[in-house]
């Protein structure tokens, strides 16, 4: 894998994750099988001409505007499984960080990567217990037919 961190502003960087060795479609994790039938159903209801699915979509790509372009960098690292996890302790998948040296100071790197991981866990803490939360209001209108 090959992290990426290009400065955006003075202040602001933007991490980019790119698999070096791609996986065969028979090896794909449930998450990937899951993520590439998502974003499939997501790109034909996005061409629909009009109805709920349009709506949805519109609706949806509304939101993601509003998602901040450092969230959408992260998104780009793959989780870490057992699998991975092993690979990268035993020294098999190593990990590639390329960066403007004379952007980026070198010792100011792992703070940066530290930063991007780390602050926006407690928004996402707080929403989940709000989702969670909310979750027994929501669910009987999910169950009243349409």
């Amino acid at each position: 894998m090959r992290l990426f961190l290009l400065p955006i502003s003075t202040r602001r960087s933007l991490v980019y994750s790119q698999r070096l060795n791609n996986q065969l479609s028979s090896e794909q994790t449930y998450v990937d099988k899951i993520t590439t039938r998502a974003a499939a159903t997501w790109v034909k209801w996005e061409k629909a001409e009009k109805g709920w699915k349009k709506s949805v979509t519109g609706y949806g790509n509304k939101l993601f505007q509003r998602i901040p372009y450092e969230e959408w960098g992260l998104k780009s690292i793959p989780p870490l499984s057992a699998r991975r996890k092993d690979a990268e302790l035993q020294a098999k998948d190593m990990v590639e960080l390329t960066f403007p040296p004379s952007i980026i100071k070198a010792e100011s790197v792992l703070d940066t990567l530290r930063t991007l991981s780390t602050e926006r866990k407690a928004i996402h803490k707080k929403w989940m217990w709000g989702s969670i939360l909310g979750m027994p209001l929501t669910i009987p209108f999910g169950l009243i037919p349409v």
